[in-house]
Parts: structure tokens; C-alpha cells; sequence
């Protein structure tokens, strides 16, 4: 009896339910920190910069209608001014910040949920709608995926912890895959009252994006081509919307790009940047170079989570996987255009803020063609054996004792590298709440505010001495006439704000 149970304990194989409900909870403990760090989180340069226009607006009234008119001049002054992205510049003005100071944890918390959501629903939205998989393996698929894109993250601190780079490049992706998810379901809607609905969200969505930065903007244009390629033509029916929805699409990217601001913004950078061809051909040469360092040992430990998953996927679905090949070559081409804008502008594959959403898009390829290729393998093999006798041997999810395995290598992988507290995002956030480090650097923050806020005019600020990675960006300088110190000053009304060291 007991040799009997024992033998079942080992061969007992967590099925479905039982694997989406153990990756949830996995996400949620890697979202606590996270969300908690959310808090201590502050307000930096461009926050004021670009807040500032409703903050002006609304003293005449602080309300949504007054926030709106400082959307509008300053999409309207940059436009002319510095730059196109009238998507990103509606979410920059309106940083939380502007109902107060206190309400600026809204902006990280928002980027969170938006990256984690976005990524599950698209990662579920093509497993059910084209594999034909039910949510709860899609989910599974994605919420995996989603660990992926949240722990490492190229950089949290500008990606989520500073809302107005996180907001224009983290949030405008997530806004994409968003996009992207409700034009499949454009195409798979079984009653057209569902597609109208998809519809006039992925019209909004689509308006916003195309007014995004260039990288998101630019994958998004190239995502949307594909979905109408490969399945608007496939389901003639659902093509008018899909083309109603590029053609909304393309006048908002024409907006970005055509925007005369972009010219007076190139002429500060005049010698920096690639010519068109030179930059494209580079884009392919800097996306190889950086391949491994947005994959690194971490990435390959938890894409052994999804392999399960991905299994029992791949052997239950009748889509064909024909082809591997070309999926991956548009893959790489996809992957690579993310580094074009930066070479054409700048000439190096671009800042930290603009690598979160290049390596956003380098995931979730990765993670596409590893089911490719996964149910390429199995078509391949199962031409060899009868088609009942390979979904038995392959629908099965692993054994328990593969999950210790692939936790095993987690763990390895964390041992490993050298700088975890700036590699990982939640062991990162964990590490500078625990040590004091978030909540000290706030309640100096909190002073400044205090002083900020008093009749002393100019302010003179004593330098933080609590430096947290993460939540903070930098300080300002000794002149008051610096870009970040003159923004800063503009937001309180005072004539100038500079710090001055202590002997």
C-alpha cells in the first residue's frame, strides 16, 4: 500500500489548473515588491516639464477639463517645437503628479498593470484564437511570459519608477500589444456585433500608438501589416475593419513623423546619427550584439517554466507550424527595427528608456518562436508515429519534479549574477525597501517638497544623501539655470531652485 502511494506521489503530473493557479501566485509575489516600491517612487525633470502645462492650466480650476487644455497646448507647442508623439505627450502632461505629489505612485502602479496585462492578454489572445487552445493554457502561456517581460525589465528605474520615461516608452508598448490583441480578435469574432466592439477599441488603441515613439510606432505599423496580410485576408469578411483601422494608423504615424518639431529636434543632434540605408543595416549587426545580453541565463531558466505548457499546447492544436523559417526571419527583422530610429537619429542603438520597449518586443518574439519551432519539432515527429499515439505521449503536462528542476536553475541563475539588485526588478525593489534605502531617500524627498512649498524664494536645497537605484534619477545642480532645476522651479513658481553641497 504505501509502495503504492509513493509511486503515485512520483508520477503525479500538476495538470492545467493547477499550473496557471501556481504561476499567478508566482506573479503576484514577484508584483509585491514591485507595487510597494510604487510608494517611494517621485517625480523627475520631464515629469515637470511636461506636467507643468496642465499644472498651469489647472489654476483656474482643478479639473479633468482644465488637465485637457494643457494636453492640447502642449501637444500643439511640441509639435511645432521638439516632436510628433502626440500618443505619448497626452500620458506625459497628465503625470499623476499634477492632482499632487502624493498621487505620483499612481503613475508606476499604472505601468505595471499595464505591462503585465498587456502581455498576458496577447500571449492568451493567440493561443486561443490561433493555436484554438482554451484561456486556461493561454493564460498559462502568458502569465509566464509576463514574469519574463516584469523581472527583466532593461531598466525599472526608467521604465516604470519614472513615469514620464515609462509612460512613453513601457506604457506606449503595452498600448500596442493591446492594439495588436483586439485586431486578431477582430478576425476570430464570431458575431460581428463583437468585431465593431474590438474594433473601436483597436481604433482608439491604433491613434494612440501611432503617435507613440518612433520604436513602438514603427513595430506597430509593421505588427499591423502582418495581422492584415496574414489573417485579414484569410477571413475577407473582418478585412474593412482591419483596414479602416490601418488607415487610422497610418495618418496618425504620418502626424508623428511629418511634425515639424522633429526637424528643429534633428538640427541639436546635426553629425550624431546614420544615413537611412547605413542605420537599417546596422539595426540587424546592433540587434545581434545585444542578443544575449536581453537573454542572459535568467531568461533561459524561466522559459523553462513554459515548456509544460507549451507541450501540451502544441501537441492538442491542429495549426499547422509550416513555417519556422520565415517566422523567425520576420522575427529578427522586427526586433531589429527597433534600434533603426536611435542610429538614424543618434547614431548609437538608443537610451535606456528606449532599449525597455526594444527588449519588450526581443522577449516576446523569443518566447513566439520558441512555440514555433516547439510544434514545428512535433509535426515533424508525429509524421513519423500515428497521430493518436503522439497527442497521448505529448499532451502530458512534466512531473512534479520537473518544476524543482527548472526552480532549481531560477535560483542558479539569480547566484550567478553579479549585480542582482540591478538585474532583477523585484529582488531590486526588495533589496532597497529592506535596507531602508526607499523609505530614507522619500522622506528626504518629502523635506524638499516642504521647502518647496514654503515662501523662500530662491530655494536652496541641501543634496540627497539616500541614493536608491531605482527611484532615483538623479539630483539637481548648482546652477539654477539647468534644465531640470528650471523645470522644477517652474512647478513651484519660484524664481530659482539649485542645490548647494555641504562642506
Amino acid at each position: 500500500m504505501m509502495r503504492d502511494r509513493i509511486k503515485r506521489f512520483l508520477a503525479w503530473r500538476p495538470g492545467p489548473v493547477v499550473y496557471l493557479t501556481a504561476m499567478v501566485i508566482a506573479l503576484l509575489l514577484l508584483l509585491l515588491p514591485l507595487l510597494r516600491m510604487a510608494q517611494y517612487a517621485v517625480p523627475w525633470y520631464d515629469d515637470y516639464t511636461y506636467g507643468g502645462f496642465a499644472r498651469m492650466a489647472m489654476r483656474k480650476g482643478v479639473n479633468i477639463v482644465n488637465a485637457c487644455k494643457g494636453v492640447r497646448e502642449c501637444i500643439h507647442i511640441s509639435w511645432y517645437a521638439w516632436q510628433g508623439t502626440y500618443g505619448s505627450i497626452l500620458f506625459m502632461v497628465l503625470t499623476p503628479a499634477i492632482w499632487g505629489e502624493g498621487w505620483y505612485w499612481l503613475g508606476p502602479v499604472s505601468l505595471l498593470l499595464l505591462l503585465v496585462t498587456s502581455v498576458c492578454m496577447l500571449a492568451d489572445t493567440m493561443a486561443v484564437r490561433i493555436l484554438g487552445t482554451d484561456h486556461v493554457h493561454g493564460l498559462g502561456i502568458g502569465t509566464v511570459t509576463a514574469m519574463l517581460a516584469l523581472e527583466l525589465l532593461h531598466t525599472a528605474q526608467e521604465g516604470i519608477y519614472w513615469y514620464n520615461g515609462g509612460v512613453h516608452y513601457v506604457g506606449m508598448h503595452a498600448l500596442l500589444l493591446f492594439m495588436a490583441a483586439f485586431c486578431i480578435h477582430i478576425c476570430y469574432a464570431e458575431r460581428t456585433g463583437a468585431a465593431v466592439g474590438c474594433t473601436a477599441a483597436a481604433l482608439v488603441l491604433a491613434a494612440l500608438t501611432a503617435g507613440a515613439n518612433f520604436v513602438t510606432a514603427l513595430q506597430g505599423a509593421l505588427v499591423l501589416l502582418t495581422i492584415c496580410a496574414l489573417l485579414g485576408w484569410k477571413r475577407k469578411h473582418r478585412l474593412p475593419f482591419l483596414l479602416l483601422i490601418t488607415i487610422a494608423y497610418g495618418i496618425g504615424f504620418y502626424l508623428n513623423v511629418s511634425a515639424p518639431g522633429n526637424a528643429k529636434r534633428a538640427a541639436n543632434y546635426v553629425g550624431w546619427g546614420m544615413s537611412p540605408v547605413k542605420a537599417v543595416l546596422y539595426s540587424f549587426v546592433q540587434g545581434g550584439r545585444l542578443a544575449w545580453a536581453f537573454t542572459g541565463w535568467m531568461t533561459l531558466a524561466i522559459l523553462l517554466f513554459l515548456l509544460p505548457i507549451v507541450r501540451r499546447v502544441v501537441h492538442q492544436t491542429h495549426f499547422a507550424f509550416r513555417f519556422p523559417g520565415i517566422v523567425t526571419a520576420w522575427s529578427v527583422c522586427l526586433y531589429a527595427t527597433g534600434f533603426t530610429p536611435s542610429l538614424y537619429s543618434l547614431g548609437h542603438p538608443g537610451l535606456d528608456r528606449t532599449l525597455n520597449a526594444v527588449k519588450l518586443t526581443w522577449q516576446l518574439l523569443l518566447v513566439g518562436n520558441l512555440i514555433y519551432w516547439y510544434g514545428y519539432a512535433v509535426r515533424v515527429q508525429r509524421g513519423k508515429r500515428s497521430e493518436t499515439a503522439a497527442q497521448e505521449t505529448g499532451g502530458r503536462m512534466f512531473g512534479w519534479w520537473y518544476y524543482l528542476l527548472a526552480a532549481g536553475a531560477v535560483c542558479i541563475a539569480f547566484m550567478a549574477e553579479p549585480n542582482p539588485e540591478g538585474s532583477f526588478s523585484s529582488y531590486g525593489a526588495y533589496y532597497e525597501i529592506h535596507t531602508g534605502l526607499a523609505y530614507n531617500f522619500h522622506q528626504e524627498y518629502l523635506e524638499r517638497v516642504e521647502q518647496l512649498q514654503g515662501e523662500a524664494d530662491p530655494v536652496v536645497l541641501a543634496p540627497y544623501h539616500w541614493t536608491p537605484w531605482l527611484i532615483c534619477m538623479g539630483d539637481l545642480s548648482e546652477d539654477p539655470e539647468e534644465e531640470s532645476n528650471r523645470a522644477l522651479a517652474d512647478w513651484y513658481d519660484k524664481d530659482a531652485v539649485y542645490v548647494l553641497p555641504e562642506e
